[in-house]
């Protein structure tokens, strides 16, 4: 088994032992229930995006950096720094298995949610995508310079996290447009909205999601050599 294979099969060990997986489940059911009995059916091209964008981006980010986190407290990654296992190999993994979960809880929704219509299927899985990878990176690369959760999430992680979900409001016609459009995480909401035919810019949608994963990623493994560090670092 490769290195990678294996980083994949204890990430996936460690996930379901923390119960990420149940909250994530527990949070899209909730997302998909109020969706569907307090919006009408016709709203759903525009509540589904933006339900993605705050529940689904918000557990990934949140998910990424707990694992590190939980991870430097129970001494993993000291064991890990023995291993062979390199940091970009860590990385991906995180993101591979937190941004699949991502389209778990997305499909969650998206089944409690969506009653027929127009969509593109592989738009939406894309726009989900940018968001699980970006949202995981920069969870890891965040939570790379703490050793506690507290110190985590006040105020760093708050300010991070409101400041990526603030394109809601732009979906919902508040405030400018422009605005919005400055935040980089509204990229990947436009292409979810782009799924259930909403008119956008594709040359923007695509090329912001694409810079959003790049710099995320160069981002995580800056921070994650810096702080924390594997073997090759």
């Amino acid at each position: 088994m490769s290195r990678f294979a294996s980083a994949l099969q204890l990430d996936v060990r460690l996930q379901a032992r923390s119960r990420l997986y149940a909250i994530g489940i527990a949070v899209a059911i909730l997302m998909g229930l109020a969706g569907r009995f307090i919006f009408r059916p016709e709203n759903a091209g525009l509540i589904l995006p933006i339900f993605y964008l705050l529940g689904v981006g918000g557990t990934t980010f949140m998910f990424g950096a707990s694992m590190l986190l939980l991870e430097k407290s129970q001494g993993t990654l000291e064991a890990l720094r023995v291993s062979p296992l390199t940091a970009a190999e860590y990385l991906r993994s995180k993101a591979a298995t937190l941004t699949t979960f991502a389209l778990v809880e997305g499909a969650i929704v998206f089944a409690l949610v969506y009653r027929g219509g127009e969509i593109s299927p592989v738009v939406l899985v894309a726009g989900l995508v940018v968001l699980g990878l970006s949202y995981t990176y920069i969870g890891i690369g965040l939570a790379s310079s703490f050793d506690s959760v507290t110190g985590f999430l006040f105020p760093s992680a708050t300010v991070v996290s409101v400041i990526l979900q603030l394109p809601f409001l732009g979906a919902l016609d508040i405030g400018p447009s422009w605005l919005w459009a400055i935040i980089p995480s509204a990229a990947p909401l436009a292409l979810m909205q782009a799924a259930f035919g909403a008119d956008i810019s594709w040359s923007y949608a695509i090329g912001v999601s694409i810079l959003l994963v790049v710099v995320s990623v160069l981002y995580a493994h800056a921070r994650f050599k810096r702080y924390v560090g594997l073997h090759g670092d």
